[in-house]
């Protein structure tokens, strides 16, 4: 128990530790608004549209750690590019 906690402890300290108010975004993240304006936490298919067209013929990389970001209105996927 104590090397759970300490381990915990240590990964907090370091800020490796992920939660819903702080989710891991990686450097190849994919970050889409509406042509500059912001989009809604509804508009997932819109964003999803406009991800593939920045992506080319592959499209996005999508996954369920795709989310919203209502700081700045932009759709984000951490997966980048596929």
């Amino acid at each position: 128990m104590r090397v759970a906690l300490a381990l915990s402890l240590s990964l907090a300290q370091a800020g490796c530790v992920a939660s819903a108010a702080n989710p891991p975004v990686v450097a190849g993240a994919l970050r889409v608004s509406n042509a500059g304006e912001a989009f809604g936490p509804s508009d997932g298919a819109a964003a999803r549209r406009v991800a593939d067209a920045q992506c080319g013929a592959k499209g996005v990389n999508s996954s369920i750690y795709d989310r919203f970001d209502r700081a700045t209105g932009e759709w984000v996927y951490p997966g980048g590019c596929a």
